[in-house]
């Protein structure tokens, strides 16, 4: 089993940096996945991404408050929900500084500046102190990430009992050869770590010395958002080309890469405490 990164943060940041852009036109604000009720749903995709934000917020246990550290936040959006849902103090943090300049001003003019703070941390030697949170969140961050390394440094951040909440892509039994080489492609253009079954991900939850609370295949209410994310592509390509350059096709391609429409590629919730 495979869990190393592909390619290293600075690269992770420099994707991030134009893909922002594409992403805000052809999805919206919020980067994540979205959560669709049944196959009849045609709920917007800032309504079906604001749907499974939600799901993490009632995941987290946050009613009471807390603090929190969103790993991989973006420019805030998902954070900014959990903040006005919940009274916790929330730590966001990405290595990428164009996200973290966007989140702090989105802060500022939200009134919220005063419990929610975003910080360029290494995500690996992160600079807080043991036991410095009660729950991480890691909302489809994870892949980008030496998974198992990752883990352990975000549990010694975590008080006992704490919880970490994480989402991330999960296989569904064995791919064929084709398929298989779409996917490791695709991930390789995500700049993506391996795709993992759910057993695999219960062992890496355990290795990184984390107690595996739940794993939830929510696949049947994400699966919507390949195929939104691909007929946005293919609707508005020779628009954003136009807008932003040659250069961006390559990434429009990635996009519109179809490996999301492959019915072994689904969506994991997994939330996991460090143990008492």
């Amino acid at each position: 089993m495979s869990t190393e990164p592909l390619n290293g943060p600075e690269r992770t940041s420099e994707f991030y940096d134009v893909s922002n852009l594409i992403l805000v036109e052809l999805w919206n604000e919020n980067f994540h996945h979205g959560y669709w009720l049944s196959e009849d749903d045609e709920s917007s995709n800032q309504v079906a991404t604001d749907r499974l934000t939600d799901l993490l917020i009632e995941k987290s246990g946050l009613g009471q408050g807390g603090r929190v550290l969103d790993v991989g936040c973006g420019i805030g959006t998902s954070t900014f929900r959990l903040a006005e849902s919940t009274p916790a103090e929330i730590v966001g943090i990405s290595n990428n500084q164009s996200q973290i300049d966007e989140a702090n001003r989105r802060a500022r003019a939200r009134g919220l500046d005063h419990r929610v703070s975003f910080e360029n941390a290494d995500v690996l030697a992160l600079p807080y102190a043991d036991g410095s949170f009660d729950v991480v969140w890691v909302f489809e961050a994870l892949m980008h990430m030496d998974r198992v390394p990752t883990l352990r440094e975000i549990r010694r951040v975590l008080r006992p009992g704490g919880r970490v909440v994480v989402t991330d892509l999960l296989q569904h039994g064995p791919l064929s050869e084709d398929a298989r080489r779409t996917v490791e492609t695709h991930m390789e253009e995500m700049l993506s770590g391996s795709l993992l079954e759910q057993e695999a991900y219960r062992a890496l939850v355990a290795e990184s010395g984390l107690e595996v609370v739940e794993l939830t295949d929510i696949s049947e209410h994400t699966k919507k958002t390949a195929w939104r994310v691909y007929d946005a592509v293919n609707e508005r390509h020779d628009e954003m080309v136009e807008r932003y350059g040659q250069e961006v096709s390559g990434l429009l391609e990635v996009f519109r890469n179809p490996v999301g429409l492959l019915p072994q590629v689904g969506y994991l919730i997994a939330v996991a405490r460090r143990p008492a």
